[in-house]
């Protein structure tokens, strides 16, 4: 519980100073890892999922939320490309279910992956095949954005994507 207060402290600094004013000035605010991530993250290492959602109340409801799934092992290898060793935290060396670090993140992000697919029906999380070329993800993402670039959606609430 101490990991996800300490997390939603610094999520809360970036809402009040790096969201809420651009959207106030009318802009649209792409924002990776929103509340969605501590939902996913912070059930899987055990906090109530009902505690983590009222802890993260606070948070600007988005208008869209993307969802790039990839199946584990292919998020493995695109980590160990760009760098020597996985982070401890994201490979949840800490909930010891593991002592190899990759098979720990394969545990531990699997988890997390089943949470977030727990919250693709609960919040309307729009799915993105991300193993796909980058070229196809762009063009699903720019296909899901137009109506609030353009300016034809009509059911804008708070101006986050």
């Amino acid at each position: 519980m101490t990991f996800s207060l300490l997390h939603a402290t610094d999520f809360a600094d970036r809402l009040l100073y790096k969201i809420i004013p651009p959207l106030k000035a009318g802009m649209i605010v792409l924002a990776d890892r929103y509340a969605y991530t501590a939902f996913a993250r912070d059930a899987t290492r055990g906090v109530d999922r009902q505690w983590v959602r009222e802890l993260y109340s606070f948070a600007v409801k988005p208008d869209l939320t993307m969802y790039f799934r990839v199946p584990i092992d292919i998020s493995l290898d695109r980590l160990m490309a760009r760098r020597v060793k996985l982070k401890f935290y994201e490979a949840g060396m800490d909930l010891g279910w593991s002592s190899n670090p990759a098979e720990s993140f394969r545990l531990f992000q699997g988890k997390v992956l089943n949470e977030y697919d727990r919250l693709v029906d609960e919040f309307g999380l729009e799915v993105i095949d991300a193993v796909g070329s980058i070229t196809d993800q762009q063009r699903v993402v720019r296909k899901l954005i137009s109506p609030y670039v353009n300016g034809t959606h009509t059911e804008i609430t708070g101006g986050t994507v």
